[in-house]
């Protein structure tokens, strides 16, 4: 497979830290690795233009030297579904666009990592959710489930989802994305009870980092080595 769609079971869980992790500890096995973002909503400006910073990190990750205009197709100040921001500035996305970028990066690359924003079923444009980018581009997909309170529900919905679509699904990472709180079930509970109502493999659990260790390239890859299956990924 040449290009794989990462997605998530909400928004703010680590997402992009994970594949960071993943293209790096790839990188580091001598391949190429591209990644692209389709649309990156809330971000800032950089001398007056907007900039994406999950499609900088990806990069980063990624060490490609890809240019920045080829890591995203739209960018968008107002935090909101891709579908909102778009229209809260009067655009829209044009999905012919985003299928020749990926395309582009993918002919460059001998695996491209394609980040979604948010969940499955978020709205990119009218009528088309990431979803349907998955099913128009025949994207084989990650997903990335945090490990918190209702996180077995999401999952399950996700892969549902994915099943449904006639999707096919990788695996799944669990990614710790809080130091251990006594309140709330562990990650290893939270893996046991996906298990135990799907057969959806289970790429391994990412542990916890801190904000400043998210940032670290080598330190991402030597915890995607250790504690994930890649090799479930085709590496």
């Amino acid at each position: 497979m040449s290009a794989i769609f990462v997605t998530g079971t909400d928004t703010g869980i680590g997402k992009t830290t994970v594949t960071c992790a993943i293209a790096a500890a790839l990188v580091r096995r001598g391949v190429r690795v591209g990644v692209y973002k389709p649309v990156e909503t809330g971000c800032a400006r950089e001398h007056g233009r907007l900039f994406g910073a999950d499609a900088r990190r990806l990069v980063a990750a990624a060490g490609s030297g890809q240019a920045e205009s080829s890591l995203t197709g739209y960018l968008f100040e107002m935090p909101a579904a891709p579908l909102a921001a778009a229209r809260d500035t009067g655009e829209s996305v044009d999905l012919g666009r985003l299928e020749r970028e990926i395309a582009a990066v993918e002919h460059e690359h001998e695996i491209t990592f394609v980040e979604g924003a948010g969940g499955l079923l978020v709205p990119i444009a009218e009528r088309f959710t990431y979803l349907d980018l998955v099913r128009r581009l025949d994207l084989p997909v990650v997903v990335i489930v945090a490990s918190k309170l209702g996180c077995v529900n999401h999952a399950l919905l996700t892969f549902a989802a994915l099943a449904g679509a006639g999707a096919r699904m990788l695996g799944y990472v669990l990614n710790t994305i809080k130091a251990a709180q006594a309140e709330e079930p562990s990650p290893e509970a939270n893996r046991e009870l996906i298990s135990a109502f799907s057969d959806a493999p289970c790429l391994g659990t990412f542990p916890y980092l801190s904000e400043r260790d998210r940032e670290d390239t080598a330190l991402l890859a030597r915890m995607a080595e250790s504690a994930l299956d890649l090799a479930g990924l085709g590496y």
